[in-house]
Protein backbone atom coordinates (compact mmCIF):
# COMPACT_ATOMS: atom_id res chain seq x y z
CA UNK A 1 0.00 0.00 0.00
CA UNK A 2 2.72 2.41 0.60
CA UNK A 3 4.40 1.71 -2.47
CA UNK A 4 0.98 2.06 -4.71
CA UNK A 5 0.71 5.48 -2.15
CA UNK A 6 3.93 6.83 -3.87
CA UNK A 7 3.31 5.49 -7.52
CA UNK A 8 0.03 7.24 -6.95
CA UNK A 9 2.01 10.37 -5.91
CA UNK A 10 4.26 10.49 -8.64
CA UNK A 11 1.85 10.35 -11.29
CA UNK A 12 0.50 6.78 -12.11
CA UNK A 13 -3.27 6.43 -12.19
CA UNK A 14 -3.89 2.58 -13.10
CA UNK A 15 -2.89 0.56 -10.27
CA UNK A 16 -4.54 -2.55 -9.31
CA UNK A 17 -3.12 -3.80 -6.04
CA UNK A 18 -3.51 -7.92 -4.87
CA UNK A 19 -2.91 -9.86 -2.03
CA UNK A 20 -2.45 -13.61 -1.51
CA UNK A 21 -6.20 -13.80 -2.44
CA UNK A 22 -6.25 -11.87 -5.74
CA UNK A 23 -7.24 -8.31 -6.61
CA UNK A 24 -8.27 -5.95 -4.46
CA UNK A 25 -11.53 -5.84 -5.15
CA UNK A 26 -14.84 -3.98 -4.38
CA UNK A 27 -16.59 -7.35 -4.41
CA UNK A 28 -14.26 -8.83 -1.69
CA UNK A 29 -15.46 -8.57 1.93
CA UNK A 30 -12.39 -9.33 3.82
CA UNK A 31 -10.91 -6.40 3.08
CA UNK A 32 -9.11 -4.26 5.31
CA UNK A 33 -9.61 -0.56 5.88
CA UNK A 34 -6.53 0.30 3.99
CA UNK A 35 -7.20 -2.45 1.27
CA UNK A 36 -10.79 -1.05 0.64
CA UNK A 37 -9.30 1.86 -0.61
CA UNK A 38 -7.39 0.67 -3.03
CA UNK A 39 -10.20 -1.67 -3.92
CA UNK A 40 -11.15 -1.73 -7.65
CA UNK A 41 -14.22 -2.78 -10.16
CA UNK A 42 -11.90 -5.80 -11.56
CA UNK A 43 -12.36 -9.43 -10.11
CA UNK A 44 -9.62 -12.53 -10.53
CA UNK A 45 -6.03 -13.02 -9.20
CA UNK A 46 -2.68 -12.15 -10.30
CA UNK A 47 -2.68 -13.31 -13.95
CA UNK A 48 -6.04 -11.11 -14.50
CA UNK A 49 -4.64 -7.91 -12.57
CA UNK A 50 -1.54 -8.39 -14.85
CA UNK A 51 -3.27 -8.46 -18.77
CA UNK A 52 -2.14 -5.57 -20.29
CA UNK A 53 -0.16 -4.32 -17.20
CA UNK A 54 2.94 -2.25 -18.06
CA UNK A 55 4.24 -2.74 -14.65
CA UNK A 56 4.46 -5.49 -12.56
CA UNK A 57 6.26 -4.58 -9.15
CA UNK A 58 6.08 -7.72 -6.89
CA UNK A 59 6.98 -7.68 -2.73
CA UNK A 60 5.35 -10.70 -1.64
CA UNK A 61 6.23 -14.59 -2.43
CA UNK A 62 8.53 -16.68 -4.12
CA UNK A 63 7.64 -17.97 -7.63
CA UNK A 64 3.69 -16.30 -7.93
CA UNK A 65 4.60 -14.91 -11.46
CA UNK A 66 4.33 -17.05 -14.14
CA UNK A 67 6.34 -16.70 -17.82
CA UNK A 68 2.61 -16.90 -19.08
CA UNK A 69 1.19 -13.95 -16.92
CA UNK A 70 4.04 -12.05 -18.17
CA UNK A 71 3.12 -13.27 -21.69
CA UNK A 72 -0.13 -11.17 -21.04
CA UNK A 73 1.56 -8.02 -19.97
CA UNK A 74 2.01 -5.17 -22.35
CA UNK A 75 4.39 -4.88 -24.99
CA UNK A 76 7.95 -3.87 -23.38
CA UNK A 77 6.64 -4.40 -19.90
CA UNK A 78 8.89 -4.28 -16.85
CA UNK A 79 9.28 -6.62 -13.87
CA UNK A 80 10.64 -6.19 -10.51
CA UNK A 81 10.23 -9.00 -8.66
CA UNK A 82 11.17 -8.01 -5.42
CA UNK A 83 11.18 -11.24 -3.10
CA UNK A 84 14.06 -12.31 -1.33
CA UNK A 85 15.86 -13.89 -1.89
CA UNK A 86 13.96 -15.91 -4.36
CA UNK A 87 11.87 -13.40 -6.69
CA UNK A 88 8.51 -13.90 -7.57
CA UNK A 89 10.11 -15.11 -10.85
CA UNK A 90 13.61 -16.19 -11.69
CA UNK A 91 14.64 -13.52 -14.20
CA UNK A 92 16.13 -15.51 -16.91
CA UNK A 93 12.56 -17.49 -17.49
CA UNK A 94 11.56 -14.44 -18.96
CA UNK A 95 14.70 -11.99 -19.48
CA UNK A 96 12.97 -12.33 -23.55
CA UNK A 97 10.02 -11.49 -22.60
CA UNK A 98 10.22 -7.98 -21.28
CA UNK A 99 12.16 -4.51 -21.91
CA UNK A 100 13.58 -4.70 -17.86
CA UNK A 101 13.80 -6.89 -15.22
CA UNK A 102 14.79 -5.74 -11.67
CA UNK A 103 15.49 -8.02 -8.58
CA UNK A 104 16.41 -7.47 -4.85
CA UNK A 105 19.21 -9.84 -5.48
CA UNK A 106 23.04 -8.81 -6.15
CA UNK A 107 23.74 -11.97 -8.34
CA UNK A 108 21.38 -10.35 -11.02
CA UNK A 109 21.27 -7.04 -12.91
CA UNK A 110 19.50 -4.62 -11.93
CA UNK A 111 19.47 -4.71 -8.41
CA UNK A 112 16.92 -2.88 -6.49
CA UNK A 113 18.36 -2.32 -2.65
CA UNK A 114 17.00 -0.34 0.15
CA UNK A 115 20.56 0.31 0.82
CA UNK A 116 20.45 2.85 -2.00
CA UNK A 117 17.89 5.08 -0.52
CA UNK A 118 17.87 5.04 3.08
CA UNK A 119 21.88 5.96 4.10
CA UNK A 120 21.24 9.57 2.24
CA UNK A 121 17.86 9.79 2.49
CA UNK A 122 18.45 9.44 6.47
CA UNK A 123 21.84 11.83 6.15
CA UNK A 124 19.71 14.80 4.26
CA UNK A 125 16.97 14.69 6.73
CA UNK A 126 19.36 14.72 9.88
CA UNK A 127 21.32 17.47 7.96
CA UNK A 128 18.49 20.29 7.15
CA UNK A 129 16.81 18.88 10.78
CA UNK A 130 13.71 17.61 9.14
CA UNK A 131 10.97 17.18 11.60
CA UNK A 132 8.84 14.66 9.02
CA UNK A 133 9.76 12.69 6.30
CA UNK A 134 7.16 13.39 3.50
CA UNK A 135 6.32 11.73 0.09
CA UNK A 136 7.82 13.87 -2.12
CA UNK A 137 10.92 13.21 0.05
CA UNK A 138 11.08 9.97 -0.92
CA UNK A 139 10.17 11.11 -4.68
CA UNK A 140 12.95 13.06 -4.71
CA UNK A 141 15.28 10.67 -3.15
CA UNK A 142 14.32 8.08 -6.09
CA UNK A 143 14.95 10.61 -8.57
CA UNK A 144 18.36 11.44 -7.26
CA UNK A 145 18.96 7.91 -7.68
CA UNK A 146 17.32 7.47 -11.17
CA UNK A 147 19.60 10.71 -12.13
CA UNK A 148 22.66 9.10 -11.91
CA UNK A 149 22.35 6.60 -14.83
CA UNK A 150 23.19 8.87 -17.80
CA UNK A 151 20.88 8.09 -21.06
CA UNK A 152 24.80 6.77 -22.81
CA UNK A 153 25.04 3.87 -19.69
CA UNK A 154 20.90 3.19 -19.73
CA UNK A 155 20.56 -0.02 -20.90
CA UNK A 156 17.97 -2.95 -19.89
CA UNK A 157 20.43 -4.33 -17.34
CA UNK A 158 21.58 -0.94 -16.12
CA UNK A 159 18.69 1.17 -14.60
CA UNK A 160 20.31 1.52 -11.39
CA UNK A 161 23.64 2.40 -10.01
CA UNK A 162 25.30 -0.06 -7.98
CA UNK A 163 25.26 -0.30 -4.05
CA UNK A 164 28.45 0.53 -4.11
CA UNK A 165 28.60 3.79 -6.30
CA UNK A 166 29.97 6.26 -4.12
CA UNK A 167 27.88 9.07 -5.63
CA UNK A 168 24.63 7.68 -4.24
CA UNK A 169 24.26 8.72 -0.53
CA UNK A 170 25.50 12.78 -1.72
CA UNK A 171 22.92 12.95 -4.16
CA UNK A 172 20.16 11.33 -2.42
CA UNK A 173 21.30 13.24 0.27
CA UNK A 174 21.26 16.65 -1.17
CA UNK A 175 17.50 15.95 -2.77
CA UNK A 176 16.05 14.81 0.46
CA UNK A 177 17.13 18.40 2.33
CA UNK A 178 16.12 20.22 -0.76
CA UNK A 179 12.55 18.38 -0.68
CA UNK A 180 12.07 18.83 2.97
CA UNK A 181 12.38 22.63 2.38
CA UNK A 182 10.51 22.75 -0.23
CA UNK A 183 7.87 20.31 1.75
CA UNK A 184 8.39 23.07 5.11
CA UNK A 185 9.76 20.38 7.05
CA UNK A 186 13.35 21.67 7.12
CA UNK A 187 14.15 22.71 10.69
CA UNK A 188 17.26 24.16 10.15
Amino acid sequence: IAIATLFKTAGATDITLCDSLGILSQNRDDLTPEKQAWAVAATGKLGDALKGADVFLGVSAPGVLTPEMVKGMAKDAIVFAMANPIPEIQPELINDLVAVVATGRSDYPNQINNVLAFPGLFRGALDCRARAITDNMYLEAAKAIASLITPANLDRENIIPSVFDSRVVTAVAAAVQQAARQDGVAGE
